[in-house]
């Protein structure tokens, strides 16, 4: 299952915290199923889930003071990253007045960004996490 949401009206928080503004997001929620076969049966029985997982992905607009090293997601120091902490993501829609997703026991994938000559900061987050769910 996946969702598409973009446009001004959304915002990313992490852990409560509103911490970009969002131009467009994607999350995925996995659950794996794995077929149970029964001897003597030649259709599979059942599937049963054996797995869950979640992936966040979006482009986004940084609010001043908020990158990843100040808010505690992304070290500088590479020995961190085995020790870096589970978040929360919401992706909050303001025109609604609700959250559109959630994805808990998150941690960061990915990151990359760009300042335009305005000055505004421009860039991609992906992260996977353990939990998720689509309003």
């Amino acid at each position: 299952m996946s969702k598409a949401l973009t446009g001004s009206k959304a915002s990313l928080k992490i852990n409560g915290v509103k911490v970009a503004f969002v131009g467009g997001v994607n999350v995925q929620i996995d659950d794996t199923l794995t077929p149970i076969d029964v001897i003597d049966q030649l259709e599979t029985a059942e599937f049963a889930e054996t797995g869950h997982s979640a992936t966040i992905s979006c482009t986004l607009f940084k609010i001043d003071a908020n990158s990843l090293i100040e808010l505690g997601i992304r070290t500088t120091n590479i020995k961190d990253i085995l020790t870096q902490p589970e978040l929360t993501i919401e992706i909050y829609n303001a025109a609604e007045d609700k959250v559109e997703a959630s994805v808990s026991g998150v941690k960061l994938e990915s990151s990359s960004g760009s300042v335009d000559a305005r000055g505004v900061w421009q860039g991609s987050w992906s992260f996977r996490g353990r939990i998720g769910s689509i309003n």
